[in-house]
């Protein structure tokens, strides 16, 4: 205790202004108006509540995104319908959302595809715009969403989208929402999936769509059906960190103008996030490189035909290369990754190179790690192997019981809320090493990962209240303390959109946070 930590050494970013107070965030305001506030530092202790609308300084106009179509009549070509902006992270790469009065453009830079949604009711756009873009709808849209990836369900969840979900075009084994679940036990979300036969999986996709003209097909990074005109490609799991990965909820959100929603949610998320790390960097700052806590990154993949099977490990050249490496960076964690050369690869019929690491590669790498991550469902089908078994037992963390995989929230919630929840993973593996606040009370309770050798119970995501099936996915959300004589300098960002309106993304700590005092450096 006693230290600054400055959030922007995590990765080496510009974090945005973060506003301190127990309850909604403030209005999002010009930068210029800010930094009148102060020419050094200014101390904001926010004690109430301080929600409200965004004014619109131009005509007067709705102060909130609109619900609603505009009424016959009602349409002004003056007046901005969208006084409520979603900004995006300095780090997100590939996604930007511009506004222009009664039509705002989202373009998915990753896949180059750009998308027009003009106010209901409003006029559309002129055909000379509508031609250089993908598709023109009319928001909030309302013709429902059919998913296709188990990673676009947790930000529909998150802003209580779940009934415009109405169909998933994948196996629906791997969804793990309980509620989803409920609906397409019940009718309400049609699956769209034939387990042997993928030719008549198109043809129920094709069906569907017939049905449904009005709704939006959500495709993935891959792109493989991007042509298609009902088809909005996503793509957050090409971004780079876990905040711009998550930061695709505004995306989403801009399609039914819930831009707001979405940032108070990101924001919030954010602080948790950044509470964590402070204290992680506190705990860690005066140890040495040799003294940080090491921990393997590795699961197995068996063997088959054409594949001689092998151990997947991390990879990080860069704090930023994984969602992992990212996690042991803002944890002070010596995170082991693959020496260069050493294993074989494999493409798998991409040009992705996959590599694989031999039991005595693996042993020579990981064999002294303090802590195990088996990112898997495999390890007692392992150590039932008695050679695999006392193989394993050579290394460090299986013999001090340090070993963990990932179903603390059920065997597939990993590839689908995790992504909801990147701050509670992140405070999860600082927890395991213990590099948290000591003095946190209560403690916090693993959420994602559990000890395997202690056989810790295989995690669920509960029953779901039907009669609250439209409320928003309540995450498990952990409470972080930042740590006596701790300060998070941050720095804040703004961009630039089409109307000439200089935005601030502010975040905001939660009510579970007590009052923290954040420092606001004039820029």
């Amino acid at each position: 205790a006693g230290c600054t930590v400055s959030i922007t050494s995590i990765l080496g970013t510009k974090y945005p202004l973060v506003l301190v107070h127990k309850g909604e965030h403030p209005q999002l305001t010009r930068k210029q108006d800010m930094m009148k506030s102060s020419s050094l530092a200014a101390l904001l202790l926010l004690s109430g509540s301080s929600s409200g609308d965004v004014v619109n300084d131009e005509k007067a106009g709705p102060t909130t995104n609109l619900q609603r179509c505009l009424e016959p009549g009602e349409f002004d070509p003056d007046v901005d319908y969208f006084p409520e902006k979603y900004v995006p992270h300095s780090t997100s790469d590939h996604f930007t959302v511009t506004y222009h009065k009664s039509y705002k453009v989202v373009h998915n830079k990753y896949n180059d595809k750009s998308y027009i949604l003009y106010q209901c009711g409003a006029d559309p756009p002129s055909d000379a715009v509508q031609d250089d873009h993908h598709i023109t709808i009319p928001v909030p849209h309302t013709g429902g969403v059919a998913a296709t990836q188990t990673p676009q369900l947790p930000p529909l969840e998150l802003l209580g989208l779940r009934s415009e979900i109405k169909a998933y075009a994948g196996n629906p084994t791997y969804i793990s929402s309980s509620c989803l679940n409920q609906m397409m036990d019940d009718g309400t979300m049609k699956v769209l999936y034939d387990t042997d036969d993928s030719s008549m999986t198109e043809v129920m996709i094709a069906s569907w769509i017939s049905d449904n003209p009005d709704a939006l097909i959500l495709g993935g990074p891959g792109g493989a059906n991007k042509e298609d005109k009902r088809v909005v490609s996503v793509a957050a799991s090409q971004e780079r960190t876990n905040i711009a990965t998550f930061d695709w909820i505004g995306y989403l959100a801009a399609f039914f103008n819930l831009e707001k929603k979405a940032m108070d949610i990101a924001a919030d998320t954010q602080v948790r996030y950044d509470c964590s790390a402070a204290n992680a960097a506190s705990v860690t700052a005066d140890a040495p490189d040799s003294d940080k806590p090491t921990m393997l990154w590795a699961n197995y993949i068996g063997g088959f035909e054409g594949f001689a099977g092998g151990w997947s490990v991390a990879e990080c050249p860069t704090s930023d290369a994984a969602y992992y490496c990212e996690n042991a960076k803002h944890c002070g964690i010596n995170l082991l990754s693959r020496p260069e050369g050493v294993g074989y690869s494999k493409t798998w019929g991409g040009p992705t190179l996959y590599w694989y690491l031999s039991n005595a590669e693996l042993l020579q790498l990981g064999k002294d790690a303090d802590y195990w991550i088996n990112p898997d469902k495999d390890w007692y089908s392992l150590v039932a192997d008695p050679e695999m078994k006392d193989f394993l037992m050579q290394f460090k963390a299986v013999q001090n019981e340090q070993v963990y995989d990932t179903q603390g929230q059920g065997p597939n919630a990993w590839h689908e809320q995790r992504l909801a929840e990147y701050d509670v993973v992140a405070l999860d593996m600082c927890s395991i090493v213990g590099n948290v606040n000591p003095t946190q009370d209560p403690p916090h309770v693993l959420q994602w990962m559990r000890n395997i050798i202690k056989e810790t119970p295989i995690g669920s995501q509960g029953e779901c209240d039907v009669s609250k099936i439209n409320d928003p996915y309540k995450s498990n959300a952990a409470e972080c303390t930042l740590l006596e004589g701790v300060e998070v300098l941050v720095e804040q960002n703004s961009v630039e959109d089409e109307s000439s309106s200089s935005r601030s993304r502010v975040s905001v700590i939660g009510a579970s946070v007590l009052a923290i005092a954040f420092v606001v450096l004039a820029a």
